[in-house]
């Protein structure tokens, strides 16, 4: 290993939180961190797409009506 990928991968302990959570490593407590770190990326994932859809709709609202075909008789 190259003496910067040595200290970058100590930097990480000087964080009291990455040190506490490296400890937990295979735990319980870990498994409850990930699974929350799930539940938050499909939050931000259902935040998108209801911004999506609220511009599919606000797009629907102002698009000009089609012309369509009358049967005349």
């Amino acid at each position: 290993m190259t003496e910067h990928n040595e200290t970058q991968n100590e930097a990480w302990m000087d964080c009291p939180v990455c040190c506490f959570l490296s400890r937990l490593k295979d735990s319980e407590t870990a498994k409850h961190f990930r699974n929350a770190r799930r539940e938050m990326l499909l939050a931000a994932k259902s935040a998108v797409e209801a911004g999506l859809d609220c511009l599919d709709r606000e797009e629907a609202q102002t698009a000009k009506p089609q012309a369509q075909k009358v049967e005349i008789s």
